[in-house]
């Protein structure tokens, strides 16, 4: 059974400005429920390369990041295009109970994860869908439907852009998790608008955040 450590002061503090004082002790049950299961699991199917010890500044504060940016907080439906293990949809969803979280993946492997651990976690407002985010636009249910979609550590901004492009709303945006150089480079090389948000650095030095909005 894996250890998971308990977040440090700096972690809490950094954690409380992104999700609010108010619900900080829930939203880090939660999460540490999930990081337990995450890591067990992790044992025979290939989760995450980040070690426990690194759980909450690497995964939670980082996923967690984007509630630095107002929109976010008051967010109603998101779409996590690519979402993996469920980071950052399982944080966002732990944060913003009025808010679904539709978390998206072509892997059929992690979304059974995902689906185990929200029913472990009785995160109600998180879907994993088994689909790819170009197709899943064809479900009524979805076309167009999103005002906010979101990725981290998964393909180039272009290619992310065509991806969700009939999942947003008319107005939908796409926010994506990068550093500053990653950022730059592609704003460089994209012919579409793109703005960056404020960098925020992450607890113990672990790196700078910002988004790239498209």
């Amino acid at each position: 059974m894996t250890n998971l450590p308990v977040p440090d002061m700096e972690e809490r503090d950094f954690l409380a400005r992104c999700v609010g004082s108010e619900r900080l002790e829930e939203f880090l049950a939660l999460c540490a429920k999930y990081g337990a299961f995450l890591y067990e699991t992790n044992e025979h199917l290939n989760l995450t390369a980040i070690p426990p010890s690194d759980f909450w500044t690497k995964h939670v504060c980082d996923c967690a990041s984007i509630l630095l940016l107002p929109e976010l907080r008051s967010a109603k439906r998101i779409a996590d295009v690519g979402c993996g293990a469920g980071l950052p949809s399982f944080p966002l969803a732990a944060a913003l109970p009025a808010c679904l979280v539709v978390a998206i993946d072509s892997r059929g492997k992690k979304i059974r994860f995902l689906s185990q651990a929200a029913e472990l976690c009785g995160l109600k407002n998180l879907l994993p869908v088994h689909a790819r985010a170009n197709e899943l636009a064809n479900d009524p249910d979805y076309d167009r439907s999103f005002p906010i979609a979101v990725a981290r550590a998964v393909g180039a901004a272009d290619v992310l852009r065509k991806e969700t492009a009939n999942l947003r709303t008319k107005n939908g945006r796409l926010y994506l998790y990068r550093t500053p150089g990653q950022a730059e480079e592609e704003r460089r090389k994209l012919k579409c608008a793109i703005r960056l948000t404020e960098v925020f650095r992450l607890p113990h030095d672990a790196g700078e955040r910002l988004f790239s909005i498209l």
